[in-house]
């Protein structure tokens, strides 16, 4: 069994400008080195700005310091009245397994539904399917077949209806 590297998952809305930059480098972390996606991608978004950020923050599992370390991070794009866009979900792989990405999920979902927003879609990666269909996002007939996006094959996904 392998010994977690941190503990103590804090969620909390990116408010400030160096809250967006830690969401920003956990991005860089995850798509840009783990994920080798080119590093324009995180750097030129118009939509940061207009985009509602959630940042999770641990402490490391060795108790060697009480520095919160930002390890995951998830945006809300309101496209309009009623529809949001899940985007930029990214959780260090250090930390994967305390369910960070789950917690930012349901977190978002909240604060989307906290804004009047009623349904929700995601472009996401192949192999995150599963997660997102535990998550309540379905595949719908018109989008079933996955299309490319920044080089990497993706499904559209949809919840209808925020629970």
């Amino acid at each position: 069994m392998t010994v977690p590297q941190f503990v103590n998952p804090e969620i909390y809305l990116a408010t400030t400008k160096e809250d967006l930059e830690k969401c920003i480098d956990v991005r860089f972390k995850v798509y840009t080195d783990e994920q080798k996606y080119p590093i324009e991608l995180q750097t030129h978004s118009a939509d940061d700005v207009i985009c509602d950020h959630w940042l999770t923050t641990c402490q490391l599992a060795d108790g060697s310091s009480k520095e919160k370390i930002p390890v995951g991070t998830i945006r809300l794009l309101q496209i309009d009245d009623q529809v949001g866009q899940l985007g930029r979900l990214a959780v260090l792989s250090d930390a994967r397994g305390l369910q960070v990405g789950k917690k930012l999920v349901l977190t978002m979902l909240e604060g989307a539904k906290a804004k009047g927003i009623k349904k929700i879609f995601l472009e996401g990666q192949v192999d995150k399917r599963g997660f997102y269909e535990k998550m309540g996002f379905v595949l719908e007939e018109a989008h079933k077949e996955p299309y490319v996006l920044a080089g990497t094959p993706h499904y559209k996904m949809w919840m209808r209806s925020i629970p």
